[in-house]
C-alpha cells in the first residue's frame, strides 16, 4: 500500500512538470518591436546574433535577467507567484525594459559612430576617447540598473520563490 502511494505521488510529481507553464507567452509582436528598436547589426559584430538589449550593459553575461525568466520561462508557473507579485513583474516589463532598451540603443549608436570614426573616418584613437567615455558610462548606468532591478526582484519574492527562481535560471542557461 505504502509503495502503490508513493509510487502515485511521483508519478503526479513528475506529471505536474509537463503542466507547468510561463505566466506570459513572447509575441510576433514583441519580437518585432525588439527589431525595430535594434536596428541594424554591424557588420563587425563578433557573435551569430545579437542579443538586444542584453549585449549593451557592461555586465552582460554574469548577471541574470530575472524579469524575463520569471514572465516567460516555460516553468515560470513553478514560482507560484501572488497576482499582487505578477502586477509588479508585469509593471517592471512595462517600466523597466523600454528604459533599457532606450538606453541600450543609445550606446549601439555610440558604438557605431566609434566603428565609423576610426574604421572608415581613420580618426586619431586619442580624438574618440571622449565617445568612448560615453559609452563607458552608458554601460555602467545600464547596469547599475540592472543591480536594482535584481534587488527589486528579490524583494518582491519570498526566499523560497527566489531560490526556485534561480534554479529556473540555471535549467535555462544549460540548454
Amino acid at each position: 500500500m505504502k509503495k502503490t502511494v508513493i509510487t502515485t505521488l511521483v508519478a503526479l510529481g513528475l506529471t505536474s512538470t509537463l503542466f507547468a507553464k510561463p505566466y506570459m507567452q513572447k509575441t510576433p509582436q514583441m519580437a518585432k518591436k525588439v527589431k525595430e528598436i535594434m536596428g541594424e547589426t554591424s557588420p563587425y559584430y563578433r557573435a551569430q546574433k545579437e542579443d538586444f538589449p542584453k549585449d549593451y550593459f557592461l555586465v552582460n553575461q554574469n548577471l541574470p535577467f530575472m524579469v524575463g525568466v520569471i514572465l516567460f520561462h516555460p516553468q515560470g508557473d513553478k514560482l507560484n507567484l501572488t497576482k499582487e507579485q505578477l502586477a509588479k513583474f508585469k509593471e517592471m516589463k512595462k517600466t523597466i525594459v523600454p528604459q533599457s532598451m532606450k538606453l541600450a540603443k543609445k550606446v549601439k549608436t555610440l558604438e557605431l559612430k566609434l566603428t565609423k570614426e576610426i574604421i572608415e573616418e581613420g580618426k586619431d584613437p586619442k580624438e574618440l576617447y571622449p565617445l568612448v567615455d560615453e559609452i563607458a558610462k552608458l554601460r555602467a548606468d545600464l547596469t547599475k540598473a540592472h543591480l536594482n532591478c535584481i534587488h527589486q526582484v528579490q524583494s518582491i519574492l519570498s526566499k523560497e520563490q527566489f531560490k526556485t527562481l534561480l534554479e529556473l535560471i540555471k535549467s535555462k542557461n544549460k540548454k
